[in-house]
């Protein structure tokens, strides 16, 4: 048997070493967002917000409402859409024009989209969200044929499915 005096360093040094060494790491830890500016690694510069707020121009011109039948077997049910479309603030007037001087084309294509559509497909956020991008392309091919366009995206002010 070893003496009793013998094995009280031997707990004591690592005792001792222990708790150096979490002083040393509770320090480098708390010295680290001292050192590196964590917030400045998130932020935006103010070039960035800047050019933000300059591509943020823009403008709703509204469209009106379409009203289709689905493509059901069993039931009748129609989806009612009131439409408006974002573009950039400069093309407005450009995008109102077109849009008046070629509504019945849009109508038309819009509906003929449309009335293809199930219920299933025009059903919860992502049936909305996948019906707004299929309805910019639409607008597109009819406003802008040579791909030009200025139109940023469609805009449901309504959207019954009944």
């Amino acid at each position: 048997m070893s003496a009793p005096g013998t094995e009280a360093p031997k707990k004591k040094g690592k005792k001792l070493l222990m708790l150096i060494v979490c002083v040393v790491f509770s320090a480098a830890g708390a010295a680290i967002p001292m050192l590196v500016n964590v917030p400045a690694l998130f932020a935006k510069s103010k070039e960035d917000k800047g050019k933000e707020k300059k591509d943020a121009k823009t403008a709703i011109v509204p469209f009106g409402e379409v009203v289709v039948n689905l493509s059901e077997d069993r039931l009748q049910r129609y989806l009612r859409v009131k439409v408006a479309v974002l573009v950039e603030a400069e093309a407005e007037k450009e995008t109102t024009d077109l849009l008046t001087k070629k509504k019945a084309a849009v109508k038309s294509a819009m509906i003929a989209h449309l009335a293809g559509k199930s219920l299933k497909d025009v059903s919860g956020s992502v049936g909305v969200t996948r019906m707004q991008r299929e309805l910019l392309e639409k607008f597109e091919d009819v406003l802008y044929p040579d791909g030009n366009s200025r139109l940023k995206s469609v805009l449901f002010e309504e959207y019954v499915v009944q």
